[in-house]
C-alpha cells in the first residue's frame, strides 16, 4: 500500500493506491462517487473531516474532479474553511481522501451540516443524483456520556460459530452492513408516524463504540429520525442474535429492533414475515415487547407476542440484551437471556410459515404512531437509541 500526501492551500490530499494490484484496463471510464457521509465531534483538538472518494476501478489514464464545499447550517469563516479544489487519482490509483479544515469553537450551538459537490470530471463520471456528500459537525455539548453498565451477552455458544457481527468500533457507519429507509413514508410508514427519515450523520452516527440513532424535533409536529436496514448487504437463516441496546423513553417514543424476510420486495408484507425482537413504547419505558407478524396477504394477518418488564427501572438506565433463538419452524425470544416468548409452526392459524428463509434487519427510532400514540410536552427531545453490538452465532 502506498500513501502520497500533497498540499492545496489549506487543502491536504492523501492519495492511496495498491502497487500490488491488477494493471487497470486501457479504455476504463470509471465512476467517482463519495465513500460515505462523515460526521466529527468539535473539540479543541478536531482540525478536520475527512472524506473519500472513489473510482468504481482502475484508470489506466489519470482522473481528476473538482470539489467544493457548499453552506448549510454549518457556514464557511464561522465552521469549517471553505474550500475548492481538484482530486486527482493518478493511474492506477482507486482512493483518494480530502481534508476540510474545521474552525473550532467554545459556544453551544446546534450541529451543524455542510456538503461538499462534485463536478466537471475527466476521464470519469459522475452518476447522476450522486455527486454530494454531507459533512457533521457535532458539538460538544450533544456529546452523549453513555456508561458501559448493563448486561452482557456471551462471547460465544456451544455449538456455534460467530458468523458476522457489528461492533460500532470504527469511525463512520460500516455501508457495507447498513443502508437506509428514508422520507416520511406511505400514512407515515403505515402507522400514522409523524417522522421523517434520513441518512444525515445528525440522526445517525457512531460515538465510542456505539451507534446513536437520534430523533429530534425540527418543528411544529415535526420530526427527524433514522431507519436503518441491512436488505440486501446482511441477511441471515437461523442461528442465535443478540443486540446490546439502551432505549430511549417517553411519550410517542417507538424504538424497534426487527428484521424483515429478505423477499420482502417480492413478497409484500405480511406474507415476508416480521420478526421484532424489540419494540419499546415511551410511556412504557420498563417494558418491551417481541412479537411475529405473518399472513399470506394483509387482509389475513397475523401477529402474537408478549412483554417482558424490569418495572420500576427503565431500559434508558443501562445496557441490555435483546436476542432472538432462531431454529427450523421456532423462534425463541429473550431478554438478558431470559426466554419470554415463543412463535412456532403450530401457531399460523392456516397461514404459511414464513421464518425459515432468510432475514434482514431495521434499526429505527418512530415519534408518534398508532400504536405508541402522540408526544406531548412531557417527551423531552432529542432522544436517542444506543447500540453497543449486534451479534450472530450460527
Amino acid at each position: 500500500m502506498k500513501l502520497t500526501h500533497f498540499f492545496v492551500g489549506a487543502l491536504c490530499l492523501t492519495l492511496v493506491s495498491c502497487e500490488a494490484c491488477n494493471e487497470p484496463e486501457p479504455g476504463v471510464i470509471p465512476e467517482i462517487r463519495w465513500a460515505n457521509d462523515v460526521t466529527v465531534f468539535e473539540t479543541a483538538s478536531t482540525s478536520s473531516l475527512t472524506f473519500e472518494l472513489r473510482l468504481s476501478e482502475a484508470s489506466s489514464e489519470q482522473v481528476s474532479v473538482q470539489f467544493e464545499t457548499v453552506d448549510g447550517t454549518a457556514v464557511a469563516g464561522e465552521d469549517y474553511v471553505a474550500t475548492s479544489a481538484t482530486a486527482v487519482f493518478q493511474p492506477g490509483e482507486v482512493n483518494v481522501t480530502v481534508d476540510i479544515p474545521v474552525i473550532a469553537d467554545d459556544y453551544l450551538e446546534q450541529d451543524e451540516l455542510f456538503s461538499v459537490t462534485l463536478s466537471n470530471p475527466i476521464n470519469g463520471y459522475i452518476k447522476i443524483g450522486g455527486p454530494t456528500v454531507t459533512g457533521g459537525i457535532r458539538n460538544d455539548d450533544s456529546m452523549i456520556n453513555i456508561s458501559d453498565e448493563g448486561y452482557q451477552s456471551a462471547e460465544s455458544y456451544e455449538g456455534l460459530t460467530l458468523t458476522w457481527a457489528d461492533e460500532f468500533n470504527d469511525d463512520y457507519i460500516n455501508y457495507d452492513n447498513w443502508g437506509y429507509d428514508l422520507g416520511s413514508g406511505s400514512g407515515g410508514w403505515g402507522n400514522n408516524e409523524l417522522q421523517t427519515y434520513t441518512n444525515s450523520p445528525t440522526n445517525s452516527y457512531l460515538s465510542d463504540g456505539r451507534l446513536i440513532i437520534k430523533a429530534e424535533k425540527t418543528g411544529e409536529n415535526s420530526y427527524s429520525s433514522a431507519r436503518m436496514k441491512s436488505l440486501g448487504l446482511q441477511e441471515f437463516q437461523f442461528g442465535r442474535i443478540d443486540v446490546r441496546a439502551i432505549l430511549p423513553k417517553g411519550k410517542g417514543i417507538w424504538p424497534a429492533i426487527w428484521m424483515l424476510g429478505a423477499n420482502y420486495p417480492e413478497m409484500g408484507w405480511p406474507a415476508c414475515g416480521e420478526i421484532d425482537i424489540m419494540e419499546l413504547l415511551g410511556h412504557q419505558a420498563g417494558t418491551v415487547h417481541g412479537t411475529a407478524h405473518w399472513g399470506n396477504s394483509y387482509s389475513q394477518w397475523q401477529h402474537q407476542g408478549n412483554d417482558i418488564s424490569i418495572y420500576p427501572d427503565h431500559f434508558d438506565g443501562e445496557f441490555h440484551v435483546f436476542s432472538i433463538d432462531w431454529s427450523p419452524n421456532e423462534i425463541n425470544y429473550l431478554m438478558d437471556d431470559e426466554v419470554y416468548f415463543t412463535v412456532n409452526t403450530a401457531m399460523m392459524n392456516g397461514q404459511n410459515y414464513p421464518f425459515n428463509e432468510a432475514f434482514f434487519f431495521i434499526l429505527n427510532v418512530a415519534v408518534g404512531g398508532n400504536w405508541p400514540g402522540y408526544p406531548d410536552e412531557t417527551t423531552s427531545f432529542p432522544v436517542y437509541m444506543a447500540v453497543d453490538y449486534i451479534r450472530v452465532f450460527q
